[in-house]
């Protein structure tokens, strides 16, 4: 897998505040993917440091990419970029937690309208 594949697939993924991608928004660029051995790791950055949507664009990143490729990725929020860092990493860390947030955002129908196939 390369960093281009993973970018073109976050091109689908759409800020739930704004009309545009993650990508548009460099709220992930290319420098902001590693590989580790076999695990992928995503660091974002939301839009400003106080984004009330933090969390659920990191989950729609996650979302979008583990369906997308079949495989877990490691997204977090990068260091520094948003006051409540350690709660959205918290977030994306425990699969009970994301799992929760997925049904939320399916629920209100913005897994939908922000993660296009």
């Amino acid at each position: 897998m390369e960093k281009t594949e993973i970018l073109e697939a976050l091109k689908k993924v759409f800020d739930p505040e704004y009309p545009l991608s993650v990508v548009d928004l460099k709220i992930v660029e290319e420098k902001d993917i590693s590989f580790d051995s076999d695990k992928i790791k995503i660091e974002y950055t939301p839009t400003t440091p106080y984004c009330p949507m933090g969390g659920i664009i990191g989950v729609l990143i996650k979302y979008a990419l583990e369906n997308r490729f079949s495989r877990e990725f490691n997204v977090k929020v990068k260091a520094g970029a948003h006051v409540q860092e350690t709660m959205l990493n918290e977030l994306l860390s425990s699969k009970e937690k994301y799992e929760q947030m997925i049904e939320r955002l399916k629920t209100a129908g913005i897994l939908e309208r922000c993660v296009k196939a």
